[in-house]
């Protein structure tokens, strides 16, 4: 039977975030259903980004948005096994040569993770379809292995330098390194490329004729002079043209690691996409593609395997509280399964059902603080404005956590503590304990300074009552009194 009637692969849904490991999601589309993708994956960097907010009003609060560490493991072992074995694998050449190479290592670890979404990512791009991979040094001369062998030699089109600018590291001792590689590969020998909507201003005085042969008359010599070039394959800010890096653009930035800028998934877009054309990213981190995507009038879907990153997108970057997000909870019963199957994730989800509070960058050995937000306003009689939360996923309430909690809120000064679980805190002694915890004063107003909070009550809309917050990104006020 062939891929793309199999009964259990169908139609994505467009203009949709989805939510978790983006093989998964991808094994269940079906067969030639994308126009174009662009990735921004994991680079084997051996590092950890974090997500830096806004310092108005919320101090040095982070959220560590991915690891970019590899290690060979049993999950390694089993992929480079199957490759091993499996000789109808388009990548499988490509990754037996590159174990003579690295062997069991981290490298190989991280090319046989990025070999199996490549493959799927074959399969579900339509024949006129084009890929754009970011990478940059740590990995991309074995990634253009894997590009070569996924997708063939012959459908390698262009090998693309983002360039930008920063300062050096102290005492470098090499040149810095202030450029990306984007390797754009087609489907096949007929590929969409709008090369009038990426043209640049000419400015050598000649009309550039780069890509329209020899043959050309004099009418259409003027014609594309008049129109501007075809940009080269090096990439780099010109006359506010927007490709510097994203975190020097204050207007789009949005704290994340990794952040590219608008412009550069505009020109990608607009080039090898058309209107209504679907677009997918499926590392889609803060949104840009998605976003740029949505600005040219494309059908996109965006993927990210963090909570965070999916909230991030809806609340900050695209505003639209109405976008449909397949895979997040949606009901208690789906929330539970998240906690029991990915509790860290669960922890983050939790946290941001509250607006105005940041998930930890720290999930391991935290201090007993999930959590982070501050207050608008600074109480009328408490000397500090910050907020602190715990997450609690078990099925079973223990009233010592939340006096460990509260130890921790007292210790921290804090004028506000959240204490979330799964289901419904019910208990009198709980409730009893959370009231001795006295109250706050904010403009005349008294709330809690311990706070029983469930997921269950998310689900019941049962808001939890809290002082007007300051957006952790911006440091505004949320204009929002019940959460």
């Amino acid at each position: 039977m062939n891929a793309s009637t199999t009964p259990d692969r169908y139609p994505p849904d467009a203009n949709t975030l989805y939510y978790g490991d983006c093989l998964g999601w991808m094994r269940e589309w079906e067969d030639n259903c994308v126009d174009l993708i662009y990735l921004d994956p994991p680079f084997n960097s051996n590092a950890n980004y974090n997500v830096l907010f806004g310092t108005a009003g919320n101090g040095q609060a982070q959220y560590r948005a991915f690891n970019d560490t590899w290690h060979w493991d049993s999950e390694a072992e089993y992929r480079y096994a199957r490759y091993e074995k499996a000789t109808a694998l388009r990548a499988r050449k490509a990754i037996v040569g590159l174990f003579h190479i690295y062997g069991r290592s981290g490298m190989l670890a991280y090319i046989t993770y990025m070999a199996e979404r490549l493959e799927e990512m074959r399969r579900i791009l339509k024949s006129t379809g084009s890929i754009y991979l970011h990478c940059d040094s740590y990995a991309s001369h074995a990634l253009k292995h894997l590009m070569d062998a996924i997708f063939g030699c012959a459908n390698f089109r262009n090998e693309i330098v983002w360039c930008y600018t920063g300062p050096a590291a102290p005492r470098q001792r090499q040149f810095s390194r202030k450029h990306d590689t984007i390797f754009w590969y087609s489907m096949g020998k007929t590929w969409t490329f709008n090369v009038d909507s990426v043209r640049v201003p000419h400015k050598d005085g000649a009309p550039h004729l780069g890509g329209f042969g020899s043959g050309m008359d004099r009418s259409e010599t003027q014609r594309y002079g008049r129109l501007g070039k075809i940009p080269e394959t090096w990439w780099a800010e010109t006359h506010g043209n927007g490709l510097t890096t994203a975190s020097r653009q204050r207007n789009q930035y949005l704290g994340y690691p990794t952040q590219k800028p608008l412009a550069l998934l505009e020109r990608i877009i607009k080039a090898s996409s058309n209107e209504g054309g679907i677009v997918l990213d499926p590392f889609c981190g803060c949104g840009t593609a998605v976003d740029a995507a949505r600005r040219l009038n494309r059908r996109w879907m965006g993927i990210d395997i963090s909570s965070f990153a999916i909230d991030l997108i809806k609340q900050r970057r695209l505003k639209d509280e109405t976008i449909p997000v397949a895979g997040s909870p949606a009901d208690l019963s789906s929330a539970r399964k998240l906690a029991a199957e990915k509790p860290f994730d669960f922890e983050s989800w939790a946290i941001m059902r509250l607006p105005g509070m940041a998930p930890n960058t720290k999930q391991v050995a935290d201090g007993g603080v999930d959590g982070r937000g501050r207050l608008y306003d600074k109480p009328d009689d408490w000397d500090s404005d910050l907020a602190l939360a715990q997450v609690k996923g078990g099925k079973r309430f223990v009233i010592d956590g939340l006096k460990a909690f509260a130890s921790v809120a007292n210790d921290a000064e804090a004028a506000i503590g959240c204490f979330i679980t799964l289901d419904r805190v019910v208990g009198d002694d709980a409730r009893s304990f959370a009231a001795r915890q006295k109250e706050v004063t904010v403009r005349g107003k008294k709330y809690p300074r311990m706070n029983l909070w469930s997921i269950e009550d998310h689900f019941d809309d049962r808001p939890m009552q809290l002082p007007p917050m300051a957006d952790p990104y911006t440091g505004k006020r949320i204009d929002e009194t019940l959460f």
